[in-house]
């Protein structure tokens, strides 16, 4: 499990590097103190990708009472690790363990049906002159959302594929995190 979750840390680490890269270069960015893709209630994720938070919470001790709190989420709500109060980039809670769709949605690409890159981004991305001076040279060095699932996938295809509710996803990640800790001993690493 431990390994998993390192697998999927870096994978992570990965994503966010080259879309930082890719938004220096392109010049493309968020507005400041944006998230209105974060208050969609239809974001769907992975709980791989969750698996780097659910493993924090469960070592700084906080993992039941976060579950709790996501037992209490009744139907499609917004994200739980989102608040607008605060410092937080772009509203997150626990930016450092946001999952892989929060990394990447904004600043990635993915082949449409003529195999053109296409950017995955949001209206007010569409409408900025950055974006609108994008080359398709640029575009050739943005993430490919694509190929970071599928390097998800290839840590644990069945949990990958798995596409949830993100406040599920969470859930999820959290039960399968905190059930291997709680039979194998908190202090183990497998």
């Amino acid at each position: 499990m431990y390994r998993k979750i390192q697998r999927v840390q870096k994978l992570l680490k990965n994503a966010a590097l080259h879309t930082e890269k890719f938004s220096a270069q392109s010049g493309i960015s968020c507005g400041s103190k944006c998230h209105l893709c974060c208050l969609k209630k239809d974001i769907s994720a992975s709980p791989l990708e969750f698996f780097p938070l659910a493993y924090q919470l469960l070592k700084e001790g906080r993992a039941d009472e976060f579950y709790d709190r996501l037992d209490q989420i009744q139907g499609n709500d917004l994200c739980i690790l989102f608040s607008a109060l605060g410092n937080t980039p772009g509203g997150c809670t626990a930016y450092a363990y946001r999952g892989l769709i929060c990394r990447l949605f904004g600043f990635s690409t993915n082949r449409d049906k003529l195999s053109q890159n296409r950017m995955i981004t949001c209206k007010t991305i569409k409408e900025s002159p950055p974006y609108i001076q994008l080359t398709s040279k640029q575009l050739t060095k943005a993430p490919v959302m694509s190929e970071y699932y599928m390097q998800l996938a290839a840590i644990d295809f069945s949990l990958a594929n798995q596409q949830l509710q993100i406040n599920h996803a969470i859930k999820r990640a959290l039960e399968l995190v905190m059930t291997y800790y709680m039979y194998r001993g908190r202090g183990k690493r497998a």
